[in-house]
């Protein structure tokens, strides 16, 4: 599997992630990435997934998004991408902690 991947891989029954060719992506299963496309915008709509009970937490807000199959406008200013971590992810709380004692969080 690539590091980097279409959410199709990992959520093959949720036909919304079919539309989401360029929009946003997963690096690894764990971390969802919804990057700014165009230039000026200090927004980008996140789509949070169907097919797993879990959640996903903005990394520089903290702020959790629950509600699978939802849609959620989220601030993406420059050099503060849209990134989200799947809540109770190993893998994603060890990197929030380096990012905290790197002095980044």
């Amino acid at each position: 599997m690539p590091v980097c991947r279409h959410l199709f891989l990992h959520y093959p029954n949720d036909e919304r992630v079919q539309n989401l060719s360029y929009q946003q992506f997963l690096v690894g299963s764990e971390f969802l990435v919804v990057p700014v496309l165009d230039k000026g915008k200090k927004k980008v709509k996140a789509y949070f997934p169907l097919g797993e009970s879990s959640s996903w937490v903005h990394i520089w807000t903290g702020k959790v998004f629950s509600k699978e199959g939802s849609e959620e406008w989220v601030e993406a200013p420059i050099g503060y991408p849209a990134v989200f971590l799947k809540v109770g992810s190993l893998i994603g709380e060890t990197f929030l902690n380096n990012l905290r004692s790197l002095g980044i969080l």
